[in-house]
């Protein structure tokens, strides 16, 4: 219920007519271009910390509340974008974009889980990390507004894009213990399928065979180096 998803259109036209612009990006070029708008905005939020830090102050004031929800919400609706431009991209198809209700906010979704059948595993890695590619390159772009601009709307809004795409997108996004991006993008590198899931299993086949002397637990770990990242993130 804290997860809610509403379906509301099929973005996979779209997305193959505009993919011959787009794809561009997503080629060594692209990739050139991202390390250095990105490396351009990270010198800029180093030489200008302690502002960041002072504005930063207010960000959950009721008066900024508006400006960062309108920054979360363009933000995440071009990493999602991200995500379905990667897939379209290696060759998956993307049928599905809406409104998630993320703890009864709304924040826009797709469904790019044809990636899950790449063979390749760094297209997968790829796709899973594409949201968060695009969010820095963003928080870049926002960073070079903020830093040219005075005090005002447009100041303070590029200032809470910049936060959103990325000190929020390091702490939620890349973390691997929650399931979103970093989660999946793990579970890709590890090759184990449902890591989350198979994690509690061998935990549970763990305290049954070990502390209890079930004999008929059985483990979901195929090999040791399965089980030993079993164990190490199901206990973290």
């Amino acid at each position: 219920i804290m997860f809610m998803r509403f379906p509301l259109l099929d973005p996979d036209r779209f997305l193959v007519r505009t993919l011959p612009l787009v794809g561009k990006l997503i080629s060594p070029f692209g990739a050139l271009l991202w390390l250095l708008v990105v490396g351009f905005g990270l010198s800029i939020a180093v030489n200008n910390f302690g502002e960041l830090r002072a504005q930063g102050q207010g960000l959950l004031a009721p008066g900024n509340l508006v400006l960062l929800y309108l920054g979360l919400v363009f933000v995440k609706a071009f990493h999602e974008f991200g995500h379905a431009y990667f897939c379209r991209r290696f060759g998956g198809e993307v049928h599905v974009m809406g409104i998630m209700l993320m703890i009864f906010t709304p924040m826009p979704y797709v469904d790019a889980t044809s990636a899950w059948s790449f063979r390749e595993r760094w297209k997968r890695v790829l796709v899973g990390a594409a949201g968060m590619i695009v969010e820095l390159f963003i928080a870049a772009i926002a960073a070079f507004f903020w830093a040219h601009t005075g005090p005002g709307m447009g100041h303070s809004l590029a200032y809470n894009i910049m936060f959103v795409a990325s000190v929020s997108t390091v702490i939620f996004n890349v973390n691997p213990l929650m399931q979103f991006d970093g989660y999946y993008i793990l579970s890709n590198l590890l090759e184990i399928p449902n890591l989350n899931q198979r994690a509690t299993m061998h935990l549970r086949y763990l305290v049954e065979s070990k502390l209890f002397g079930v004999k008929k637990s059985e483990s979901p770990a195929g090999t040791r180096r399965e089980a030993g990242w079993l164990t190490f993130f199901g206990i973290t």
